[in-house]
């Protein structure tokens, strides 16, 4: 392998990388072995049959930072088998998501029925489980996602990842969210290395954003969308802190629910809606006062957090950290300006 390329077969590179790598380059007799030993991570790559063994042809364009990476192969058939052990002894948490452009897969969680993904198809791996998948002569795009973010979508438990790409296979967002993964091989050869990461973040975003929508409207009136319901209910809050009209009635509207059926899902979690956007506000002005270099009137960050009845503020401001704002203020200037405000659970 050159030495100017990385080996994802070792994990996520150190830093910004983006590449193509081929077998082409190899003698045939040795390009089956590269992919699987060089390329594929985690998973294990049964011995070649006598047509890959005289010639295995595939290639894989990536892109990758620390925090993230997708990929673009292009390829001849083969299998990938991941053990209950293999998931539970692996050092990188696997979660993918796949797009086919070409071809097809055929994947198996466990003992479970083996599910055809067709071109045009989306489908979910979670490498917390055992798991095998076959691919036909392929095309096939790979955007990794964040496990707490995904796990941050649905508060209640992260539905099954089957039920995730059924969702998709119905959901017109997943059109869109196709059509923006379709331009990465094309696009991204062509960008500047801060734009290739923005198009990396922007991409797991959207693939992220996707499964929210598709999983929230394919479950109807189930558990899943009631806590569907409540993280976009918690994103709307968070997105609109600084606004003195947030208040249930403006968040139901937002989501689409009575204000009874929000009470509801907040009391679900042990929380109430008020206290949530108190709590939330709260540590805002926290951050902004330990992040302040001193200039900026208290009352105008308070406001900026939604805050505008001062005296009101002061006091819950010591009830919930033990001290004033401007006392949080001095000790922040005590402490060297560093910004040590550990935001809580409801954050």
């Amino acid at each position: 392998m050159d030495r100017r390329t990385h080996s994802f077969s070792n994990g996520r590179p150190k830093d910004h990388v983006f590449q193509t790598v081929s077998t082409e380059r190899l003698p045939p007799a040795e390009r089956y072995a590269f992919w699987a030993e060089d390329v594929i991570r985690t998973f294990a790559i049964p011995p070649p049959d006598g047509r890959q063994q005289r010639d295995f042809v595939a290639s894989v364009t990536s892109l990758a930072n620390p925090s993230g990476e997708m990929h673009h192969a292009v390829g001849d058939a083969y299998e990938a088998h991941l053990s209950a052990r293999a998931a539970a002894s692996a050092a990188f948490d696997e979660l993918s998501l796949f797009l086919m452009l070409e071809g097809r897969a055929l994947y198996a969680y466990g003992d479970g029925p083996e599910r055809e993904v067709p071109e045009g198809g989306f489908f979910l791996l979670d490498g917390s489980r055992p798991m095998s998948v076959r691919f036909t002569r392929h095309s096939c795009i790979q955007v990794d996602l964040s496990r707490p973010l995904l796990e941050s979508l649905f508060p209640g438990g992260t539905p099954d990842p089957d039920l995730i790409t059924e969702a998709l296979a119905h959901s017109r967002l997943a059109g869109l969210l196709r059509d923006h993964l379709r331009r990465f091989p094309d696009i991204a050869s062509g960008m500047a290395p801060p734009e290739q990461l923005a198009l990396l973040d922007a991409s797991e975003s959207f693939a992220l954003t996707t499964i929210e929508g598709a999983f929230s409207t394919a479950a109807g009136p189930s558990a899943h969308s009631r806590e569907g319901m409540f993280a976009a209910a918690q994103r709307y809050i968070r997105r609109n802190l600084a606004n003195p009209d947030l208040d249930p009635a403006a968040v139901a509207g937002a989501v689409g629910c009575s204000r009874s059926t929000l009470y509801r899902l907040f009391a679900e979690h042990d929380l109430t809606v008020g206290g949530y956007v108190r709590e939330l506000r709260l540590q805002q002005f926290m951050h902004l006062l330990r992040k302040d270099d001193g200039t900026a009137p208290i009352h105008a960050l308070a406001q900026r957090c939604g805050f505008h009845d001062t005296p009101n503020v002061n006091r819950v401001f010591r009830r919930r950290f033990g001290m004033s704002p401007s006392e949080a203020r001095a000790q922040r200037r005590e402490e060297g300006g560093g910004d040590g405000c550990e935001l809580s659970s409801a954050s």
